[in-house]
């Protein structure tokens, strides 16, 4: 019986982690993973194997930035802000602009 080949999606929810996570590894070269073309796929017992070597732990702490659930944004901060401090990191949106005197339709009138 053939083994079961996964996707990355298939295996970062095999793995109950995040997509980006997968790259990373695969980036660091610690996932057994091949390609075909241009699209990444992994035997599930080459993974299994992986895992139960120990060297799996490491490699997801390492990809993850010391967050094993892979959550955590891609700079490995879990809140998203750069430096803990609300707000930082996140650029501020400009408020709407007023509308221009003497265009458009007039305000309606109470009567």
């Amino acid at each position: 019986m053939a083994n079961k080949i996964l996707t990355v999606s298939e295996l970062a929810e095999h793995l109950n982690v995040h997509r980006i996570t997968i790259y990373r590894l695969l980036k660091s070269g610690n996932l057994p993973g091949f390609k075909i073309g241009r699209v990444w796929r992994f035997d599930l017992d080459e993974i299994g194997n992986w895992m139960a070597s120990g060297k799996s732990t490491e490699a997801m702490r390492a990809a993850t930035n010391g967050h094993l659930d892979g959550h955590g944004d891609a700079d490995g901060h879990p809140d998203g802000k750069a430096d803990g401090k609300p707000g930082a990191g996140v650029r501020a949106r400009k408020p709407p602009a007023a509308p221009a005197r003497g265009r458009g339709p007039a305000p309606k009138s109470k009567r």
